[in-house]
C-alpha cells in the first residue's frame, strides 16, 4: 500500500533503512506546512510500518507501528470507545471510513490536557 498523509509508525525517516527512496516525501510534507494552516503531517507506509517522512519535532514523528495497526485494523469498535493515540497523542475517534471503498479517510479530535487547544486531525489511506 501506498503512504498517507498523518499515519505512520516509529522510525523515523533518518533512520529507516529506505530513507534515501523515501527523501522526495519530505517535499510533500514541507508543501502542506508552507501556508501555515496545518499544525503537524506524516507520510508513512502500512504494510511495514514506518514513518516515511514527517515535520521534525512535532507528534506525527513519533507514530508507532502499534499505533497504525489500530488505524488499519479490523477492529473498528474499541477506538471509539477507548479513543486511540496518534504519536503518544491522545484522540477521540469523530469519524470512521477508512476502510470504505471511495473514502478512506478518519477524523479525529485531539484530547486536550493542561487546557492546551485541541486539533483536527484527518488520516487517509491510499491505495
Amino acid at each position: 500500500a501506498s503512504p498517507s498523509p498523518a499515519r505512520g509508525p516509529s522510525s523515523s525517516p533518518e533512520s529507516s533503512p529506505n530513507s534515501s527512496a523515501m527523501a522526495g516525501w519530505n517535499a510533500y510534507i514541507d508543501n502542506l506546512m508552507a501556508d501555515g494552516t496545518c499544525q503537524d503531517a506524516a507520510i508513512v507506509g502500512i504494510d511495514s510500518p514506518s514513518v516515511w517522512a514527517a515535520v521534525p519535532g512535532k507528534t506525527f514523528v513519533n507514530i508507532t507501528p502499534a499505533e497504525v495497526c489500530i488505524l488499519v485494523g479490523k477492529d473498528r469498535s474499541s477506538f471509539f470507545v477507548n479513543g486511540l493515540t496518534l504519536g503518544g497523542q491522545k484522540c477521540s475517534v469523530i469519524r470512521d471510513s477508512v476502510l470504505q471503498d471511495g473514502e478512506f479517510t478518519m477524523d479525529f479530535r485531539t484530547k486536550s490536557t493542561g487546557g492546551a487547544p485541541t486539533f483536527n486531525i484527518t488520516v487517509t489511506m491510499t491505495a
